[in-house]
């Protein structure tokens, strides 16, 4: 098993600087070491509402009590309307798009496993080419396809679809990948087990399960990630019926990582710190742990034999924990990531809330902007926050959540409208729903419009929230996004309500000029 040993002492001084900072008040006040700002960054500006908006009646991003009661909750919007809609079963943490040759639009999401009241398991195939009346096209139900988790992923340039069920150095990959290009709307398997019952699943918290993932640009490779076990295991699928693993990378210092991405260039890799915060309830930690690290990766691309991993710089920072999505993008013409964190400054309960709020640190997760302008010293320049993650507003938020632990407000997939001249973030805010912001200026973003959806009046069993029983529960948005142009609309999925077209209204976007 190889580590991630040249230039580990780069992260090395990045968690050990922090160490003392682990148990302030405030990490903030640690500007210095992890690349924040001095001060405490303000909450994002919100959204101006316009015509056919049924804005949000408490603070931004909160669904109050009184909503959160069987029948009460319509939902809030504030410039998106809903299109379209497909409910289906509920849908699971993740979607994927692809337009093939023919002009035909495709959207893939997983659903839970549970096999209880179930019609169909698996993958679902969207055919959206009619925003207003997508359509389920089929069903994928090969051994990864069942339970994803999230290394569900598309490549655009070689039309491949794929997901990881199990993966080591020792036992190799078991991939499903399928074939888009002919048609989106209808998989071809090229690589993985045509029946469910041919391969034995491993259980869902087993180390060798695959958690993320994503390919090089050129499709040749793709980067799965094992949680668990804090692994990285490139796999060469230029021949996609016969996927092999090239290494297997351990994190340093016994960290784990959730989510990666991989630059246009297929050599820069950047790999989220699935870390801790800081608040006080992590106090015992001797160190902040929860960031990024970009990485060279070069010796993959060029398939060199025992590629190693080369780190270039990191960043860690204790008002959120978790990290679990990075996104290379240009703004203006310049280089930032966007980041996301899965979990709060403190663990994910009333404690843990409770804990973060007496420390003066946001609560729940949150997307960030990271400019990666110096890789070896990137900086945050902005962080995506709402009202309701606002330390300052903890009295008035934690009462909805009395009784309720694990993902509830807070942050965990985004997108971006075009990576290489991004002006538009969307991202998906769990029980704060959809968000969108404006970054042209990503020192000062600002929210141009939200999509909160109504919560479910039946149970949705392909659902990993309101499965078994609609008890007024706001829908978990957790997946990516896609942008077109062309409609001023935006697609995803969220948990209850399955897939949804959306379209701005009131000229929120694209923007003009």
């Amino acid at each position: 098993m190889q580590a991630l040993r040249v230039h580990d002492r780069i992260v090395a001084r990045a968690l050990t600087a922090l160490a003392a900072c682990a148990t302030l008040v405030v990490p903030a006040a640690c500007g210095d070491r992890n690349g924040r700002e001095p001060a405490a960054m303000p909450v994002v500006a919100k959204a101006s509402c316009g015509p056919g908006s049924h804005p949000e009646t408490a603070l931004q991003g909160q669904v109050p009590p009184p909503l959160r009661r069987p029948g009460q909750f319509s939902g809030f919007n504030c410039n998106l309307e809903l299109v379209g809609q497909r409910a289906g079963e509920g849908a699971g943490w993740q979607v994927a798009f692809f337009t093939d040759k023919a002009g035909h639009v495709c959207a893939y999401y997983d659903t839970s496993p549970s096999t209880a009241n179930r019609e169909h398991r698996g993958v679902v195939v969207i055919d959206a080419s009619d925003p207003a009346k997508p359509v389920a096209t089929a069903y994928l139900t090969t051994p990864a396809m069942l339970d994803p988790m999230e290394s569900l992923k598309v490549n655009a340039t070689r039309g491949l679809l794929v997901a990881v069920e199990s993966i080591s150095d020792k036992t190799g990959a078991h991939a499903d990948i399928y074939d888009l290009s002919a048609d989106c709307r209808a998989p071809r398997l090229l690589s993985g087990e045509t029946e469910a019952s041919a391969t034995a699943r491993p259980p869902a918290n087993a180390t060798e399960r695959a958690n993320e993932g994503d390919f090089s640009p050129d499709g040749r490779t793709y980067y799965a990630t094992n949680l668990r076990s804090g692994t990285i295991h490139p796999l060469d699928v230029g021949d996609p019926a016969q996927p092999k693993v090239l290494a297997e990378w351990s994190m340093p210092f016994n960290q784990r990582t959730s989510g990666l991405a991989i630059g246009r260039d297929g050599i820069r890799a950047y790999f989220t710190l699935y870390g801790r915060g800081g608040a006080a309830g992590n106090a015992g930690d001797t160190a902040l742990t929860n960031g990024i690290v970009t990485a060279n990766v070069g010796d993959v691309q060029a398939r060199k034999p025992q590629p190693q991993v080369k780190v270039i710089g990191s960043l860690v920072w204790g008002d959120g924990s978790a990290s679990h999505q990075v996104i290379p993008i240009k703004i203006g013409g310049k280089d930032f990531l966007i980041a996301t964190d899965e979990g709060g400054s403190g663990d994910s309960n009333a404690n843990g809330w409770s804990a973060a709020c007496e420390a003066g640190l946001p609560p729940w997760s949150m997307a960030r902007i990271i400019d990666i302008g110096d890789e070896a010293q990137p900086k945050v320049v902005s962080e995506l926050k709402l009202e309701m993650n606002d330390p300052a507003n903890c009295r008035n938020v934690l009462p909805d959540l009395v009784g309720l632990s694990g993902f509830t407000y807070g942050s965990h997939y985004c997108s971006v409208d075009d990576p290489q001249n991004a002006t538009a973030l969307a991202c998906a805010y769990f029980e704060s729903g959809i968000r969108v912001f404006d970054i042209r200026d990503p020192r000062r973003p600002r929210e141009i419009a939200y999509f909160v959806p109504p919560s479910v009046t039946s149970p949705r069993p392909g659902s990993f929230n309101n499965a078994t029983t609609a008890n007024g529960r706001p829908d978990h948005c957790s997946a990516q996004f896609r942008f077109d142009r062309r409609t001023a609309g935006l697609m995803t999925t969220c948990q209850d309500n399955g897939f949804l077209s959306l379209r701005f209204t009131n000229g929120a976007w694209p923007f003009s000029g």
